[in-house]
């Protein structure tokens, strides 16, 4: 979902989006599928992307988080909004933010009869650090206001960077008062705010939630791992390249090993190549002339009939009629 609002708003300010998702790893059929795990790097990709294809925009990281509502986050953001109150929200939020286009990692803290929400950017690379802490907080103020109601204001809004030549767009994010070169990135609010039952809340579904959240968490904590790797490997080698004994050997494993523990991630080398193949696939028909014989030699299938199955098999529609409708002009 982030990548999709991430594509969304950059083809309404008129970016292509074939430069959005330029080297992300993903496609339009990944966009399209709801079960898409959209890896970290990815994400910088598009934000990448997103930032390079426009021309300046002030704020536009203040404009990208005022799109995230709650409904946006999945089976996270259906949790907090079950909380039956703020405090159990911010604490379930915190708890789970893996589960988030997060970048800018966050914890909570008490200041005598204020809470903080303090967001650490130091980890998040330079060059779109200003874009995701922007995004992150307005982000963050939107969630707030869904949970406490349309006129919350956070009593202090704090930013480690100078005063940018646009403050008032920050003012009109946030609504209360905003400061600049602070020790830290954090919104600030009352204490008391934090334990208003909420109407809409109810305790056990919010608790099979939670449950829910930290299931899913563990399932992708595991694809991070080998599987992760794998697919790195199969993105940066060439597609004629793409066999499971290369990859192998890549890892200092024996195939066999590597196919027992993309097993126990509850993955496979097919799974993840059909990936990488489906994306490249797609890249090609876009943006080629090349005959669909020869994308499916480029791709390491066996003839042209292979790859229109295969291709068919993973989004619905033949090769021809994909390019037909998504070639660029």
């Amino acid at each position: 979902m982030s990548a999709q609002i991430l594509v969304s708003l950059g083809e309404e300010l008129g970016a292509p989006i074939h430069a959005l998702l330029h080297n992300s790893g993903l496609s339009q059929t990944h966009l399209n599928n709801p079960e898409t795990v959209v890896e970290a790097q990815s994400e910088l990709a598009v934000i990448r992307n997103l930032l390079g294809a426009l021309p300046p925009i002030e704020g536009l990281g203040l404009t990208a988080g005022q799109r995230y509502q709650l409904s946006a986050y999945g089976i996270w953001g259906f949790a907090i909004a079950s909380s039956p109150t703020p405090r159990k929200a911010i604490e379930l939020a915190r708890n789970y933010q893996e589960l988030t286009f997060v970048f800018a990692g966050f914890t909570i803290a008490t200041r005598g009869d204020k809470t903080c929400i303090i967001f650490d950017d130091s980890d998040v690379p330079e060059d779109v650090r200003l874009f995701c802490l922007e995004r992150e907080m307005a982000a963050a103020a939107v969630i707030m206001r869904e949970l406490l109601g349309s006129d919350f204001q956070p009593d202090r809004v704090c930013f480690r960077h100078p005063r940018p030549s646009y403050a008032e767009r920050y003012h009109d994010s946030f609504g209360g008062p905003v400061e600049f070169n602070a020790e830290y990135n954090a919104l600030e609010f009352p204490n008391s705010l934090l334990d208003i039952p909420r109407t809409v809340g109810n305790e056990n579904t919010a608790n099979l939630l939670a449950k829910q959240c930290g299931e899913l968490l563990a399932s992708r904590s595991a694809r991070r791992g080998l599987s992760g790797k794998v697919r790195e490997l199969l993105l940066r080698q060439r597609p004629m390249e793409m066999d499971m004994e290369a990859v192998a050997s890549s890892l200092h494993m024996t195939s066999r090993t590597l196919r027992r523990k993309l097993d126990a991630e509850g993955s496979s080398f097919r799974q993840l190549s059909d990936e990488i193949r489906l994306t490249l696939a797609e890249e090609l028909l876009r943006s080629t002339p090349l005959s669909i014989e020869q994308i499916a030699e480029r791709l390491s299938y066996a003839d042209a009939s292979s790859f229109s199955q295969a291709f068919k098999r993973m989004t619905g529609n033949t090769p021809g009629a994909f390019r037909k409708t998504h070639q660029r002009r």
